[in-house]
């Protein structure tokens, strides 16, 4: 009786929201997210393994959703789905993509790399030493269409190619969220706290320095942790955190609706080209699903699937962990001298990043206890690992647990505003994200008032780098399995990189 009453409750779901059947946007989600893998497989593997791999995943697509059953109807009316998709696309203009804004520092790598993929042969590589390539391999996805496009049209069409892509990724992840379908002032009200969702990272930069911090300086290393705000994670990195906010909002969309798990299966294949980091980060609430799946008693999952997500993975598995062991990993407890410093630090932390917030949103729902503990866990286990120059595990991994906060608290929301009987106001949430919102502020104010700059696609990654093969971009192609898929790999031009002291390390 104990289990079912704690399956009862994980398995607790927005009735409204969570059991959607798939639809149009389902779809071109999923298209949006495929694209670059049928990229990747056409320009990088040797053709036998580029047709298997490209019919292998279309098949799978078209086995996966019962197309018979398909909701072809747009869910808003079109007043409603201009202003999201302007949304989406004014938000976008604040980032690197496309340069109208002042782009963050972190965009001169982006731009190399966007460089690289146009310039040079597929797979790109950097240098061959004693008979092995080091090539590209990293978190490229969202940069193929746009590299594809400018192969073929000139380079002076990348970047706007790059920011249509952002765009238009931005605008299918907003219209999956639960946003109301109707006009009125509650739409651009949510709209902007998507945009402005962050923790209260203006509290511990008081708390740690003792002044108001300087304007346009950022806000969210007050501490050695960090949790982006929606807007510094699309501003600073895009491409690894799209995928993730298609893959959250379509987890939230459909996960209780019999029709979900063979569309599972197809999208977390999709993801890794795009970023290894979605995998990890939607884990704890693909077991969620999994076990709904297990207790629904619905039919067994297709067998083609099936093996398309496991041969996809495990190609992408092999491809993206050459040369791993090169980038540090650590436990950030060991980083910290003092114990009690730690200690302190990781409180405050969880407390003005997450912890509040989801208290305050366990006062308020009245479903989605399973999401709503699982998001509050993983964010509070992430900061005692260190993966990456910038801890990246911790600054992508948290992502999805972070949209599915945010995703929660608009259902909070419309909850009080007409759409259920729930009318109290919740205040304490509103004072949460007010706070929070100078974060964001602060992004938004960089990116417009300071000097904007165009890119540089002359330069290499590795001119960029200094001459450093960067780990987690660069791997060596040191395997004997992925030696036989990939193409030849071509060394881009550009400067010959001098040999750094990390070169073969």
């Amino acid at each position: 009786m104990a289990f079912k009453q704690l399956t009862a409750v994980l398995l607790s779901h927005d009735k409204l929201n969570s059991a959607r059947p798939l639809d149009f946007l389902s779809v071109a989600a999923l298209a949006y997210l495929a694209l670059p893998n049928f990229i990747f497989f056409l320009g990088w593997l040797r053709w036998p393994f580029a047709v298997f791999f490209s019919l292998l995943v279309a098949s799978s697509i078209l086995v996966a959703i019962d197309w018979r059953r398909m909701v072809w109807q747009l869910p808003y009316r079109a007043p409603v789905l201009l202003m999201i998709v302007a949304t989406a696309f004014g938000w976008s203009a604040f980032g690197g993509a496309g340069h109208f804004a002042a782009a963050t520092i972190d965009w001169t790598v982006r731009d190399a790399v966007l460089g690289d993929l146009v310039h040079g042969s597929w797979p790109v590589s950097y240098a061959e030493r004693e008979g092995v390539h080091y090539i590209l391999r990293s978190a490229i996805g969202y940069f193929l269409p746009a590299a594809v496009l400018a192969k073929a049209l000139g380079i002076q069409l990348a970047d706007l190619a790059l920011y249509l892509w952002t765009g238009l990724g931005t605008a299918l992840f907003l219209l999956s969220l639960p946003l109301p379908r109707q006009s009125g002032w509650r739409l651009p009200l949510l709209l902007v706290l998507v945009v402005m969702f962050s923790g209260m990272d203006v509290l511990g930069v008081l708390a740690y320095q003792g002044d108001w911090p300087e304007f346009p300086g950022r806000l969210e290393w007050w501490t050695q942790f960090s949790y982006s705000s929606l807007s510094a994670q699309l501003f600073w990195a895009p491409n690894h955190v799209l995928p993730i906010w298609l893959a959250s909002s379509l987890f939230y969309r459909h996960w209780h609706h019999p029709a979900f798990p063979p569309f599972a299966l197809v999208l977390v294949s999709l993801l890794p080209i795009w970023t290894p980091f979605a995998l990890p980060g939607l884990a704890p609430f693909l077991v969620l699903a999994a076990l709904q799946f297990h207790l629904s008693g619905t039919r067994h999952l297709p067998l083609l699937p099936l093996l398309s997500t496991t041969l996809v993975i495990a190609l992408m598995a092999r491809f993206l962990t050459l040369n791993i062991g090169n980038i540090p990993t650590t436990s950030s407890i060991h980083q910290t001298h003092n114990s009690n410093g730690f200690l302190l630090s990781y409180l405050s932390f969880t407390l003005l990043e997450f912890g509040a917030l989801a208290l305050a949103l366990s006062l308020r729902l009245r479903h989605s206890y399973g999401i709503l503990w699982t998001a509050a866990s993983m964010l509070a286990l992430l900061p005692f690992v260190v993966f990456g120059p910038s801890n990246d595990l911790l600054l992508r991994a948290s992502v999805p647990s972070l949209i599915m906060l945010m995703i929660l608290t608009l259902t909070v929301f419309q909850s009080c505003s007409g759409v259920s009987t729930d009318k109290k106001k919740p205040w304490l949430i509103v004072l949460i994200l007010t706070i929070g919102a100078c974060s964001p502020l602060y992004e938004l104010g960089r990116a417009a008032s300071v000097r904007r700059w165009l890119p540089d696609y002359a330069q290499t990654l590795i001119d960029q780098q200094g001459g450093a093969f960067p780990p987690h971009y660069v791997g060596r192609l040191d395997r004997a399995d992925m030696r036989l898929l990939l193409r030849d790999p071509a060394i881009v031009t550009g400067r010959e990189p001098r040999l750094a002291s990390d070169l073969e390390k």
